[in-house]
């Protein structure tokens, strides 16, 4: 990665079936993050439509609207941008999919390999079957959606691959958010990467988010947070990598975790 990333979490209420609204908003905070400095950002899960999970048909032609627009953005600014989750249709099937997007386009997507049942996923959506490892201009990328936090396995062999970054677009509620950064700070520790968990803010009928989102360096120390609608934003420093891994070889030593990729 670059020796300097500038990062941004984009954390924002989510209208339920407003995928214009929230697109507006999405892209007001975008220009937010840029002027801030941000060189990467990374959006919530399902902030275009929220979880539409009774008639999904009549929302699925904005996510390529969405894709459109934040493609314009990344070239213009110059941005890495991992567009949280939107439904995508392909071959009859919808999924939960995370694209990362660079000043080139569209560099990799990535669809939801755990999907969360008692929110109702699995009678809309289809798994995909493993994380995302992708090179942008910044550095190598992985990428996980909520629910998949809960499944170390998932992100096990990303730093064998060359990740640097994990990126965790989420909708992850106030009752668990205990959970949610014991997690994130797992897999920080556990793969000596950072991570970048970004969660939705605000009341959703019975559901509060509590937004929460986390830049945390490869010890699990937060660089940045954020607990109401706005961004969060910090900057990652390879050298802080490199030395932990230099100081603690735990990627070296992991003689199991080599044997099963």
């Amino acid at each position: 990665m670059k020796e300097k990333v500038t990062a941004a979490l984009i954390q924002m209420e989510i209208r339920k079936g407003e995928p214009g609204l929230n697109l507006a908003k999405a892209l007001t905070l975008l220009e937010v993050a840029h002027n801030k400095g941000a060189e990467l950002v990374v959006l919530p899960e399902m902030w275009l439509t929220d979880f539409v999970l009774k008639d999904p048909q009549p929302h699925l032609s904005w996510s390529a609207k969405a894709l459109e627009h934040l493609q314009t953005v990344a070239k213009e600014k110059g941005l890495v941008i991992v567009a949280g989750s939107m439904m995508e249709e392909e071959e009859g099937k919808i999924y939960n999919t995370s694209h990362v997007i660079a000043k080139d386009g569209i560099r990799a997507k990535y669809r939801k390999a755990y999907l969360f049942e008692p929110m109702g996923e699995l009678r809309v959506f289809s798994p995909g079957n493993k994380a995302l490892a992708v090179d942008t201009h910044l550095g190598k990328l992985g990428v996980i959606i909520c629910y998949d936090l809960r499944f170390p396995e998932l992100t096990r062999p990303l730093p064998f691959q060359g990740v640097e970054i994990l990126c965790v677009p989420a909708q992850w509620p106030v009752q668990r958010v205990t959970q949610w950064e014991i997690l994130l700070k797992a897999r920080a520790v556990e793969n000596q990467f950072f991570v970048l968990g970004c969660n939705r803010w605000g009341q959703a009928g019975s559901y509060n988010f509590p937004g929460h989102s986390l830049i945390l360096d490869p010890l699990g120390q937060i660089l940045a947070a954020a607990h109401r609608e706005g961004i969060a934003l910090a900057t990652l420093e390879k050298k802080t990598m490199d030395e932990y891994r230099s100081q603690i070889p735990s990627l070296r030593d992991s003689r199991l975790a080599k044997s099963n990729l």
